[in-house]
């Protein structure tokens, strides 16, 4: 069984217009890098790629997890009006509810985290609403719009999930403006992970440029997991790049604590879901890095299986 541990969904007013702006310079720097023109026109590039990721019923999501053989997907509401000044758009309760939707629509193949700010007056009850009438099998943090996973403002929501027994899955990396890294350094999920050692946190993506820092970690707190969603860039840029951070995280914590991820939609554009499976499944390393079968198989999928008590 392969599992995509973490996805969006994208479509118009999903999240603030500053975001996706935000996306399409970074996405311009990457496919000029080699000319150094990063002055393309934003608006023109949102608008002919909106088309091709709305998806707020997750019909397109499914139909590349079907091209890729991926079995199950977990989708992540992301919640960044607070940390986006004068944006407008969905609210996150109804964005909740918009993936518990797209849940529905699809049983057994699609599953959804609830998502949101823990500075909300009303996170609290966001999260018993989306675990207890949307099925909801985790909860999501994004501490990039302003906030340190540390904090404690967040203590309420770690605890209520530790209660409900689902994971936390926690932003750790880059991300373009206007949300801003510092609060994602995997250093500030180690004090919650040694306060509440019976819950299970994903350091998503693995913490980015910060791998080696989120693998130290989790080394030592049994209770962390790294996914390694959104490598695309680094893969596309030379597969050693993606390669190397996978093999050290494998060495050192086992590959039953490392999670396979696309961060799709927004990085199909750079390497569909099925080319990504199949940079996993049949990795062609320039350097000789390499991969036992067994090791690819939990990653793709039994260790999340694990994680989320998921049946085929």
């Amino acid at each position: 069984m392969i599992v995509d541990s973490h996805v969006h969904l994208f479509f118009q007013g999903s999240d603030p217009e500053s975001f996706f702006f935000g996306c399409g310079r970074s996405g311009i720097a990457f496919f000029n890098k080699k000319t150094g023109d990063f002055d393309g026109d934003v608006s023109s590039l949102l608008s002919a790629n909106m088309e091709l990721l709305n998806d707020p019923d997750g019909d397109k999501l499914v139909g590349k997890m079907d091209e890729a053989g991926i079995d199950k997907a977990v989708l992540l509401p992301l919640d960044f009006w607070l940390g986006c000044p004068k944006s407008e758009g969905m609210a996150i309760e109804e964005k909740n509810a918009l993936y518990a939707r797209a849940v529905r629509r699809h049983p057994g193949r699609l599953l959804t985290h609830v998502g949101v700010d823990p500075r909300r007056a009303n996170a609290l009850e966001i999260l018993r609403k989306g675990v207890e009438e949307h099925g909801a099998i985790g909860l999501k943090l994004h501490p990039t719009t302003g906030f340190y996973p540390d904090e404690p403002v967040c203590m309420p929501l770690y605890r209520k999930a530790l209660e409900y027994g689902i994971p936390v899955v926690i932003h750790s990396g880059n991300e373009p403006a206007p949300l801003r890294i510092r609060f994602s350094q995997p250093k500030y999920i180690d004090t919650v992970a040694a306060e509440f050692p019976e819950l299970k946190i994903v350091i998503a993506h693995a913490g980015h440029g910060w791998w080696q820092e989120a693998i130290d970690l989790a080394s030592v707190k049994l209770n962390v997991y790294v996914d390694f969603s959104g490598w695309q860039m680094e893969y596309a840029s030379g597969p050693d790049y993606f390669y190397g951070p996978l093999r050290a995280a494998i060495d050192t914590l086992g590959p039953w604590r490392v999670l396979f991820g696309s961060d799709g939609s927004m990085l199909d554009m750079i390497l569909s879901p099925a080319g990504w499976v199949k940079a996993l499944r049949e990795p062609r390393s320039p350097s000789g890095i390499r991969f036992h079968a067994e090791e690819i198989e939990i990653i793709l999928g039994r260790a999340a299986a694990r994680l989320y008590g998921l049946r085929k």
